[in-house]
């Protein structure tokens, strides 16, 4: 059995819902030399059935792998480990690729050999299912900033200092990545401390430290925004999520430039002055008053020192009692989310 040239990675729990739709979109490829590589939670949903019902036409390029939910990126780094092929994609389970998507990412890598990894723009269709064509254009305007230089019709080259733009936003999605397997070696996993959140911005930020990047100017991804799941409801825990990984991205690239570092720190003091203002109008006076001072040490604020005034106040007439940390009483929601 030879390798494959791509091997995409899928994470999944409780998804029977929409595997269907995004394998289908995985056999509608326009370039076949892939293997498909699903990852499951043992969802106990369906999902394993159905995945199974693809076995006789996809034979030994289908693998489902099972294990104790761990969550998406935990999930990710099993399919890694399990790969065979010379490119690492991703995609999620409620998620779809367009026809093209391999084909366009490969003929860019096969004119710069040099590159380890390719992106590219993708759509989305929000709640009120509307279709939006470019993120690029709507939402994420760093990514146009990126300097490039274009060898062919929508394939572009991005300058060696695309990592001073990337941390800056978020811009290259998970399911938009297509990775050479070397680049990655044993080291450069998805972080898997958060459940979810931007943990996938830290994996590409390590790859474009190590190599040279390009990206397909096209929308080349589908992405389906899903009601109910906790990245679009719990604002509180995005904000903690947040917080904890810029902690983490800060010490992670302490030698990156100094612009990179007043970057990360300008983004964790809003970070942690977003969990002031929520704790403080929860009246949880004690976490307030920490979030506020420090977000003080990260970045002066005037206004930001007012409110660590006001919190202090506040919990001095509390003779001191420091409240519950947020973190504590989203404990229980979150649990409730991943069962």
């Amino acid at each position: 059995m030879s390798d494959p040239t791509v091997s995409l990675v899928v994470p999944t729990f409780h998804g029977a819902k929409y595997v269907c739709r995004m394998i289908d979109s995985v056999i509608a490829q326009t370039l076949d030399d892939w293997e498909l590589i699903i990852v499951d939670g043992v969802s106990g949903d369906g999902t394993a059935e159905l995945v199974d019902g693809y076995r006789s036409r996809l034979g030994d390029r289908l693998t489902f792998i099972e294990q104790e939910n761990q969550g998406c990126n935990a999930a990710r780094n099993a399919g890694i480990d399990a790969s065979r092929g010379a490119f690492v994609a991703f995609l999620d389970v409620d998620d779809e690729f367009l026809p093209t998507k391999f084909e366009r990412q490969l003929e860019l890598f096969r004119l710069r050999p040099d590159l380890g990894l390719v992106y590219c723009d993708y759509s989305y269709i929000d709640l009120d299912g509307r279709f939006n064509h470019s993120v690029f254009d709507t939402h994420v305007p760093v990514a146009r900033d990126v300097p490039y230089e274009e060898i062919a019709p929508g394939l572009r080259v991005c300058a060696p200092d695309l990592f001073e733009y990337l941390i800056r936003q978020y811009f290259i999605a998970t399911i938009v990545g297509m990775v050479r397997r070397s680049v990655l070696g044993n080291d450069i996993r998805f972080h898997v401390d958060n459940w979810y959140g931007l943990c996938e911005w830290m994996f590409y930020l390590d790859v474009v430290r190590r190599c040279r990047a390009g990206y397909v100017n096209e929308p080349l991804c589908l992405n389906h925004f899903v009601r109910g799941s906790i990245s679009r409801t719990s604002r509180l825990r995005n904000y903690i999520d947040h917080r904890n990984l810029l902690r983490t991205m800060k010490t992670r690239y302490a030698d990156c430039s100094g612009a990179s570092r007043r970057t990360l720190r300008g983004q964790l003091g809003h970070a942690c002055r977003q969990l002031g203002m929520q704790s403080y109008k929860a009246q949880e006076f004690g976490p307030a008053l920490r979030y506020f001072a420090e977000a003080m040490r990260e970045e002066f604020s005037a206004r930001t020192g007012v409110h660590l005034l006001q919190s202090a106040g506040r919990w001095c007439m509390r003779m001191g009692r420091s409240g519950r940390e947020p973190r504590v009483r989203l404990a229980a929601a979150a649990e409730n989310a991943r069962t």
